[in-house]
């Protein structure tokens, strides 16, 4: 990962923190744990969505009969790739290959 991106993703874990600490500090302990409940729920749907999303490129890949198109297979791959990385798409036990 790049300084830059490393900084950015820094700053958000900064940003979350102090977002949180502030709901604890203002609404106690009550409220620090809704914001946490919060924002994992939000990450789970985020990922499902983002699942849902890749889900559907491969079902248009696959009837569309793109499988044989290297470029795009090497698109959709890095995309996936990145969105692990990222932490946005969780991996499947079992994956499906194209």
């Amino acid at each position: 990962m790049s300084d830059e991106g490393e900084e950015k993703e820094n700053f958000i874990e900064k940003l979350n923190k102090s977002f949180t600490d502030f709901f604890g500090n203002v609404f106690g302990e009550s409220g620090k744990d809704f914001i946490e409940e919060t924002s994992e729920k939000i990450k789970d749907f985020s990922s499902e969505a983002i699942k849902k999303i890749m889900e559907f490129s491969d079902d248009a890949i696959e009837k569309l009969n793109l499988n044989e198109n290297e470029q795009l297979i090497k698109a959709r791959d890095s995309v996936e790739d990145l969105l692990k990385q990222a932490g946005l798409l969780k991996e499947d036990e079992e994956e499906e290959e194209f």
